[in-house]
């Protein structure tokens, strides 16, 4: 695939799925997602998730890039709460059954990082998703038509090479 075709992908995924539930899913999970980290088999499994879904994908593409950043100061949280929960005596026979499962280990369940992440991103699943979803009606409701309308959309609209990358095949 290239360049063009993907900017041209990822411009018409920003005009589509954007009803409020879709961009708030595509937010909360990109922040879940945002908060692990990449090189494991989690974050694999929650982009498969996220392209399977009805969801903004680019949103969540674009949170994931925006979250991401801000790791570093996250893990102060992330990082004991996911040594807390590995090292509780109570929990050990449960980390001990999913470390000799087949596949468990590569989930990277044992990272302190990935396992306290995975956790507060859960807990703030539901918060960020409602927040995200009442900035997505008010976008709708206010400023949608606004942008759309606006001289600069208008003008990229109108010009010939809006219309021939928007015309070649996908």
């Amino acid at each position: 695939m290239n360049p063009l075709s993907l900017m041209r992908q990822f411009i018409k995924g920003l005009t589509t799925e954007t009803a409020p539930p879709q961009v708030a899913a595509g937010v909360a999970l990109g922040f879940l997602i945002g908060l692990l980290p990449k090189a494991t088999l989690t974050v694999q499994l929650l982009l498969v998730l996220v392209m399977a879904l009805r969801v903004n994908f680019p949103i969540a593409l674009l949170v994931i890039a925006l979250t991401a950043p801000l790791n570093p100061l996250l893990d102060k949280l992330t990082d004991p709460l996911g040594y807390a929960l590995l090292s509780a005596p109570a929990l050990a026979p449960l980390w001990t059954s999913f470390y000799n499962m087949p596949v468990m280990p590569w989930t990277g369940f044992n990272n302190t990082v990935l396992l306290g992440g995975l956790v507060f991103g859960l807990v703030m699943f539901a918060p960020v998703y409602f927040a995200a979803r009442s900035g997505a009606r008010v976008y709708n409701e206010r400023y949608k038509d606004k942008v759309l309308n606006s001289k600069l959309v208008k003008g990229l609209k109108g010009s010939w090479l809006f219309d021939w990358y928007f015309k070649e095949g996908v």
